[in-house]
This record gives structure tokens, sequence and C-alpha cells, in this order.
């Protein structure tokens, strides 16, 4: 697994663990984050700006109903900040899009 590093001025290293995923209309994918609890990883979030794409973590990735809302945590509406995940975690993802949604994830391992 990659780790994190900062002594380049703020890049990161590519990552050698990776998930995409082209989500189709209303259907959920899940990924299992490898590794035990005791791994922990910067999970960066990769999508169109057009696309809406909600995240669970360790929870059902829903979208609302029209004139709904939800209340329910750890799921987050096209998070634009790289997440802290562990590993054993399930990340699940939905997208209500007709034509559907590409995603990606990158994570990098942190420093225990």
């Amino acid at each position: 697994m990659t780790m994190y590093n900062s002594n380049f001025d703020g890049t990161k290293p590519f990552s050698d663990n990776c998930f995409q995923a082209n989500l189709a209309a209303n259907v959920e994918q899940t990924y299992t984050v490898p590794g035990s609890s005791t791994n922990k990883y910067r999970a960066k979030f990769s999508f169109a700006s057009n696309a809406n794409v909600y995240v669970g973590l360790n929870v059902t990735a829903a979208s609302p109903g029209a004139g709904l809302n939800t209340s329910t945590g750890n799921l987050q509406f096209r998070p634009d900040e790289p997440l802290y995940v562990k590993g054993g975690d399930e990340i699940n993802l939905v997208s209500p899009d007709a034509g559907g949604a590409y995603v990606g994830i990158s994570l990098l391992s942190l420093p225990s």
C-alpha cells in the first residue's frame, strides 16, 4: 500500500489501491476497504462535476425521494474533501442520475 508522504511540497503519490465503478441509476455499489481496522487510509473520491452521487460509510447509500430529506449519519452527497476510512469499512455508492455516474476512489495508507 502506498504510504502518505508530504515531503514533496503538497504533492501526493499515486495510489496502488483504487476502485472505479460505472454506477447504474439507483443501483448501490459497495467497496470494502482492504485490511483490518488497524489500517487507516485517506480516501479521495472522484466523479464528474454534474454527477449526483451519495456516499455512505458502513450505511446503505440512498438518495432521498422528491420532497423528502434524510438525516442518516455517515451519508454524504458528493464528498469534495478526502475522508478517513479504516480497513474493513464498507463504502456504499449510489446515483439517482438516469445515465448513471462514473466514480473513482483512491486510497493512501496513513501512518499509524
